[in-house]
């Protein structure tokens, strides 16, 4: 390869490694920001029912989880995805309402059946993993001012002790910086599905819609999660997503590696599908120059990275098959390919800039996201090195199998899973008490 091709090789990757570096410090400046807030409205709770879908949960975290909302003072209901004991006790003993599906109908059908009974101006699903603060239905309904269709609550990963919920956490706060940094220009990215509220009779029509529970692209099953779905909805409707800060709650980690790399594929998956809707014009529509910039960064990142190492590759093969069995050329190799310092004075200039300043913007980033968290900084930088390589790696392999349809609990397809014991009520029909 000639001394021009390596050049344009450079200026390329070198206008790649722009994009970023401005995503990086722009988030950070703006994440560092407190998010502009109306006067809070103040909403009856009676206004409000809270439905939380169940299914395989431990006992000990529902218990948890469903006490947090009874506190809050509202009424709610469960819905048990084709289980009943023992959250149908754990439930009634607290004041709330089960409904009992016979059939194993999946996260999405069980959303259906539960705003189905919901007749609140507004709804707040909960998973059951999560834990809510006091206050927290009545925190989140103030953010609704006119033309909010949804909010949702900041996220907190438990700390267990164990590097998972370490590396969750990292990823956690890393959201959030981005997220803060849409909110100061208006509508966030997405709501999350362990704690959001929504205008009821907005998202009704959604949540009962075909698309909603049997969503199909290119002909087969989407892995769209709902939280997708619905802010999706929400936001070619014309209505804003607000994230909460001030409503922080509290949820599970997966309890292993594999249960994180299989939580982070799904959603790897999402965001390929949601990326795919949104270029092809059926994602959000009339949203701001700022909103497609974090659109395209949030998406595009891990596709430049993977597109540098790709550029890289014929220079490390070409040059691995002529290394010289001297100490002299195993150093020239290592410092030209492996760590990169090109081999053209234009090459370096740009590796050298966008070196110093890649620094910078990642030092600034992750700065800002250490002051999201209450973890102990070193702890939550190592951990989060770990966190980052594997959201790398799942994304690359969620967009090579973006098809997949997602398992809910790890367990099978919905469709294909039927409760194998009669429960009382009627066949076809949710029992509920």
């Amino acid at each position: 390869m000639g001394r021009t091709h390596l050049e344009i090789v450079y200026l390329v990757l070198g206008v790649l490694g722009v994009v970023p570096t401005s995503y990086l410090l722009i988030n950070a400046y703006l994440g560092g920001r407190r998010a502009a807030r109306g006067p809070g409205r103040i909403v009856p709770r009676s206004e409000i029912t809270i439905v939380t879908p169940v299914r395989d949960e431990p006992p000990e975290v529902f218990r948890e989880s469903i006490a947090s909302i009874a506190r809050q003072g509202c009424p709610f209901l469960v819905v048990g995805d084709g289980c009943l004991e023992p959250y149908r006790s754990l439930t009634e003993a607290l004041g709330g309402r089960f409904v009992g599906l016979r059939a194993h109908l999946g996260k999405k059908g069980a959303f259906s059946a539960g705003l189905a009974l919901v007749r609140t101006p507004f709804v707040l699903f909960v998973d059951s993993d999560t834990v809510l603060p006091p206050r927290a239905a009545e925190d989140l309904a103030s953010h609704f001012a006119p033309g909010v269709g949804g909010v949702s609550a900041n996220l907190t990963v438990k700390e267990t002790g164990h590097p998972v919920a370490v590396c969750a956490e990292f990823v956690e706060r890393a959201r959030e910086v981005v997220l803060r940094a849409m909110s100061t220009r208006g509508s966030v990215l997405y709501l999350d599905g362990a704690c959001t509220m929504f205008r009821t009779e907005v998202i009704r029509p959604c949540v009962a819609s075909s698309d909603f529970q049997d969503l199909r692209v290119l002909g087969r099953p989407s892995p769209l999660g709902d939280d997708w779905q619905l802010t999706d909805f929400l936001l070619r409707n014309g209505y804003t997503a607000v994230k909460a800060y001030d409503v922080r709650v509290v949820t599970q980690p997966k309890e292993n590696f594999a249960g994180f790399v299989r939580q982070n594929v799904r959603w790897a998956r999402s965001n390929w599908i949601r990326l795919g809707r949104y270029v092809s014009g059926r994602g959000p529509k009339g949203r701001s120059a700022f909103f497609t910039f974090e659109v395209v960064g949030t998406y595009g990142l891990p596709l430049i990275a993977l597109a540098t190492l790709l550029a890289r590759l014929p220079f490390v093969l070409h040059d691995a098959a002529r290394v010289p069995s001297t100490l002299d050329g195993a150093a020239l190799f290592l410092l030209r390919d492996v760590v990169g310092i090109p081999r053209s004075m234009v090459g370096a200039l740009v590796h050298l800039g966008l070196t110093l300043l890649g620094a910078f913007a990642t030092g600034l980033f992750l700065g800002t996201v250490l002051s999201r968290s209450r973890h102990p900084a070193l702890r939550l930088v190592a951990y989060g090195a770990v966190g980052s390589a594997i959201l790398f790696a799942t994304t690359v392999y969620g967009l090579l199998t973006f098809w997949k349809r997602p398992r809910w609990g790890d367990s099978e397809d919905p469709r294909t899973r039927r409760w194998p014991a009669p429960v009382p009520g009627g066949a076809d029909r949710p029992e509920s008490s």
